[in-house]
């Protein structure tokens, strides 16, 4: 086994342990990837397997075809979405698909195509607004080809009724985006149900913006 997939491994298995940390999942929903440092490999997450017991050797890999790499447990049925953003994002290494309550809750409101930005953090660590890819049914070539393209430029999207991606250059990277979006969408049902949202200033929130594009996942 090459180091770089062991580091992959490594990230995958941290991810999963912070995802059930922070309650981003119930049972076995959601999933995770991560690249492998100068291979055409991913390492992403079984289907079926509770995350507090996965082990490096239930860890699926697949080329960035989505052909197994490895013998054993198959992937997640997302893995055509991980593979999709990863061939479209150079600059993404790791993927964090979550189930979280508030960006779920949020993707599923009516007349809500996007989340605005309410603070700098989510300038700073998602890039803009985040966007909310259309409802298709888990594992499908049109949930995967919907996340691909709404995310664009950012570090994180809503899937709509089904939850949130977070990516990153790192785990934690990806991770820290899923944190801004969960907190962006409770901080969003907040106030909606209290008032009426504050618009940030533009040129202000357009400077954070360009710095997360060019700096993502460092802190300033």
């Amino acid at each position: 086994m090459s180091g770089s997939l062991r580091e992959a491994e490594n990230a995958v298995l941290w991810g999963c342990k912070a995802m059930c940390a922070r309650g981003y999942v119930l049972g076995t929903a959601g999933n995770i990837s991560a690249r492998v440092a100068g291979e055409d490999l991913v390492v992403i997450t079984p289907t079926s397997l509770p995350y507090e017991d996965l082990t490096a050797d239930d860890l699926a890999v697949l080329t960035m075809e989505g052909k197994s790499a490895k013998d054993g447990r198959k992937p997640s049925i997302e893995y055509g979405m991980h593979l999709r953003i990863l061939l479209a994002r150079p600059d993404v290494r790791c993927i964090v698909h979550t189930h979280s309550k508030f960006a779920t809750a949020v993707s599923a409101m009516q007349d809500v195509d996007a989340v605005p930005v309410l603070d700098i953090e989510t300038a700073m660590y998602v890039g803009g607004d985040i966007p909310i890819a259309p409802f298709a049914p888990p594992g499908t070539e049109a949930l995967a080809r919907g996340a691909a393209e709404a995310i664009r430029d950012r570090a994180g999207v809503l899937l709509e009724g089904h939850g949130a991606l977070g990516v990153g250059k790192t785990m934690r990277d990806a991770m820290v985006a899923s944190d801004n979006i969960e907190r962006c969408c409770e901080m969003f049902c907040i106030i909606r149900a209290a008032g009426k949202i504050k618009p940030l200033p533009p040129e202000p929130l357009k400077n954070l913006c360009d710095w997360s594009r060019k700096n993502r996942g460092i802190a300033p």
